[in-house]
């Protein structure tokens, strides 16, 4: 019997995953009973359609380090129906090289088996081992996890000053990323149980800024120095929920605010920013779609008529995050000027460009777009699979 569902992904060409979890038993006929066991399919596309450049995450952006998935009974939290922890590198080669994997654990629910119900299944990526959250295993109550908190880790310091964001993933470790669904129907179908719709799309913990900056290239104009970007204080949380839910779809914050400037570039003084004859060329425009100035943006990089600093990653947040950029002429004194999100709070999973470009007027023209979420495939494209 074949079973089609169609999927939405968000995870990356390199690696979105949509886990689709089947749960089976078997019985042979000389009536001694298998083990109950829990089928998990991870689907991962081998060859999305690609149609904007800065749709595919890079490799440090996309890897998977730990997956860990648990499934409670709905009625429940304290009912765990199954688990499983992956930590290997060969456990997860199939995902980080864009294909499909399926991995089959014992229930810990021996009872579901016989008499199953709707079902709330978690699922984190790249938080083992305190990257940004203490929470550790083992999780055996759906309730705890619900409160888990992502407060950072790697990604910001609230320990050490000056306060600064990365802009580099951290290796060995990763993006953080979760997914839940909640109120999953099963049902039998042949003796093999099925989770209805049990379509888990990952969604990373963090968003991203890039900084973007040229110069006006004409005789007389001077050469411009960037030294530092900073955020604002009171934007950013101290730490923030995991798992969203119903009343929380884009973000659950909690917490005191961190009431410190926060570095997104360090102060060093960076190489001139590059000329070129028409900035304003690569201004935004509120007639152009956010993912065209996005591409408008990657081959103004690309031909090295523009420089970019960053991306810069943060948690998010529900305040607008607005900040300083500081630069100077040559060895003049130093200068500032801001950018804010225009679109309002600072969801997980963005991306944002601030685009800043002198033309020689004594003063930083900035411009700040949102472009889309930051997703691993175009649009949302169907995908058929059969028989699992």
């Amino acid at each position: 019997m074949k079973i089609q569902k169609r999927y939405r992904w968000l995870l990356s060409g390199a690696l979105l995953l949509l886990p689709v979890l089947l749960l089976f038993m078997a019985c042979s006929s000389d009536e001694t009973v298998d083990e109950p066991k829990l089928n998990i399919y991870v689907y991962a596309p081998e060859q999305p359609a690609i149609t904007r450049s800065e749709i595919v995450p890079t490799e440090p952006e996309a890897k998977i380090y730990n997956l860990q998935i648990w499934v409670f009974r709905s009625s429940d939290p304290t009912k765990l129906v199954a688990s499983l922890t992956l930590r290997k590198e060969e456990e997860l080669q199939g995902l980080n090289e864009n294909k499909s994997a399926s991995y089959s654990i014992a229930l810990a629910d021996r009872s579901f088996a016989e008499r199953p119900e709707p079902v709330d299944i978690y699922v984190m990526a790249n938080v083992i081992d305190n990257n940004g959250t203490n929470y550790l295993e083992p999780i055996n109550n759906s309730a705890d996890l619900n409160k888990a908190a992502f407060d950072g880790g790697h990604f910001f310091s609230y320990t050490k000053s000056p306060y600064q964001a990365v802009t580099t993933i951290p290796v060995g470790r990763g993006v953080p990323m979760s997914g839940v669904a909640r109120g999953k129907s099963v049902v039998d179908r042949n003796n093999v149980l099925h989770i209805n719709d049990a379509n888990l799309t990952l969604v990373r913990t963090v968003s991203k800024i890039r900084f973007v900056f040229s110069s006006l290239e004409e005789e007389g104009v001077e050469r411009v120095l960037v030294d530092g970007i900073k955020l604002n204080k009171d934007l950013l949380y101290s730490k923030e929920r995991f798992f969203l839910d119903g009343d929380h779809p884009n973000y659950w914050v909690e917490g005191s605010a961190f009431n410190e400037e926060v570095l997104l570039v360090a102060g060093d003084r960076v190489n001139p920013i590059i000329q070129n004859t028409d900035p304003t060329k690569y201004a935004y425009s509120s007639s152009m779609a956010d993912d065209d100035y996005e591409t408008l943006i990657n081959e103004g990089i690309q031909n090295g008529e523009l420089t970019e600093f960053g991306p810069v990653y943060l948690p998010e947040s529900d305040k607008r995050l607005s900040g300083t950029i500081s630069f100077r002429f040559n060895n003049d004194k130093q200068l500032s000027a801001s950018f804010s999100m225009a679109n309002g709070d600072f969801r997980r999973n963005q991306t944002w460009i601030v685009y800043a470009y002198y033309l020689g007027s004594s003063k930083l023209e900035v411009n700040t777009v949102k472009v889309v979420d930051w997703e691993d495939v175009p649009g949302t494209p169907d995908h058929d699979i059969h028989n699992w």
